[in-house]
């Protein structure tokens, strides 16, 4: 989604200029902010990174003021010389007048600054200005240009299967788009997640296959693909039944692979000895998650809500170790051989550490990686999916709830 930024203080210009920008396929109103003064456009510089900015060329300096020939011009200082100013990809300045277009030329003269000239008769101005916004907005789609630095998406969420862990999600009551993206066979979906204050973009993936391998490559896809901000997993697992109970809400804190180690022979007897080389969760993101989870009522409404069979009790949250492997587990003796690797085991499942590898090695920026699963089973011989549904449900509502309430959007929402 493109980001505009219109500096235009007369109304009537601004109603037409705004209608042409609207009447390109993938820009809305409430992509478009307007400053009427340069005062409030070096505000709005400095909040959120556009796409584009439209600069009328004549603007007052203040609010209240009358406007002044080319005092658009300090605009364009401020984004060269100031470096609290976020710079607009592209930038079209725009005025009526020819002497202030002419005084004005040798500014523009950057290939990715354009200047127009506005007419009320003459509507060549409009044709200039859909094609930068058309342009700008077929570049602006994934895979989006890794530059280091920025962020495109606010979450992206990675899923095991295209089954009830990905239906969970997206039974979240928001309006979810299907995408795909050129030469990539995997299926994405994107959405947006709001409240009064605050707007997150959104993309899931679900793997194709169980296991870590297929997790690694899915999640790999999907940061270089969107670079999000915050990558979260959420599903079920297995939990270790003397220390959580069916349903619980397990974030893991460290992740560690229990199959890596190595198969030691002495004597007649094979012995594993493990490695635990571990992911550990981001400190700001663990006392946040600790701080939300602290409310025993987080999850009272989506306890109530779910229809189908579920435990009595309301789930707890759990941060402590958890240990991805690449096998379906349905015996005691495997999970009491796992529980020895760590002596604060929660749960044990088959993805959550090789997700956390895949965006520790991503190129920059890394997204801050955490990890939600709810309880299903405990890995023993009387393992079944009874609780399966419920469990994917009830992680994929702590997750929406706690990324409202809790993390921070690439760009603010912007408020009148």
């Amino acid at each position: 989604m493109i980001r505009i930024l219109l500096t235009e203080d007369e109304q009537e210009k601004r109603r037409l200029i705004t209608k042409e920008l609207i009447s390109t396929p993938g820009v809305t109103i409430d992509q478009i902010d307007v400053a009427v003064d340069v005062m409030e456009a070096k505000k709005l510089l400095k909040k959120r990174k556009y796409d584009l900015l439209i600069l009328d060329l004549n603007l007052p300096s203040r609010a209240g003021e009358i406007a002044e020939k080319n005092s658009g011009l300090a605009i364009l200082d401020f984004i060269k010389i100031n470096k609290s100013a976020i710079k607009p990809t592209y930038i079209v300045g725009m005025t009526a007048y020819e002497e202030a277009a002419a005084e004005a030329e040798d500014e523009f003269s950057s290939p990715l600054w354009k200047l127009v000239r506005f007419s009320f008769r003459d509507m060549t101005w409009a044709t200039s200005l859909t094609a930068a916004v058309q342009y700008i907005v077929s570049s602006h789609a994934p895979p989006y240009i890794c530059d280091g630095s920025s962020f495109h998406t606010d979450l992206g969420i990675f899923v095991a299967l295209d089954s009830e862990e990905l239906k969970s999600i997206l039974d979240i009551e928001i309006p979810w788009e299907k995408i795909t993206v050129a030469h990539d066979s995997l299926t994405y979906y994107t959405g947006i997640f709001k409240s009064e204050d605050k707007e997150l973009s959104v993309v899931v993936a679900a793997a194709p296959k169980m296991g870590m391998p297929a997790a690694a490559v899915v999640t790999t896809k999907l940061i270089s693909t969107f670079r999000p901000k915050y990558l979260a997993i959420t599903g079920i697992c297995a939990g270790i039944r003397s220390k959580v109970a069916m349903g619980d809400l397990l974030i893991a804190d460290p992740s560690f692979d229990w199959g890596s180690g190595k198969w030691e022979k002495s004597g007649d007897t094979v012995e594993f000895k493990p490695a635990t080389y571990q992911w550990r969760l981001d400190p700001n993101l663990s006392a946040s998650l600790k701080q939300f989870s602290s409310d025993p009522d987080i999850l009272r409404e989506s306890h109530r809500n779910f229809d189908g069979k579920k435990p009595t009790q309301l789930p707890k949250v759990h941060i402590e170790a958890m240990a991805s492997g690449a096998a379906v587990l349905q015996s005691q003796d495997h999970m009491d051989m796992i529980r020895k690797q760590h002596k604060n085991l929660i749960g044990i499942e088959m993805e959550t550490y090789s997700v956390f590898t895949a965006a520790a090695y991503a190129s920059d920026p890394k997204p801050t990686c955490f990890s939600v699963k709810s309880v299903c089973d405990f890995g023993d011989d009387h393992k079944d999916d009874n609780y399966h549904e419920y469990a994917a449900y009830i992680s994929a509502r702590f997750l929406y709830k706690f990324a409202i309430d809790t993390l921070e959007p690439v760009f603010e929402k912007m408020t009148e």
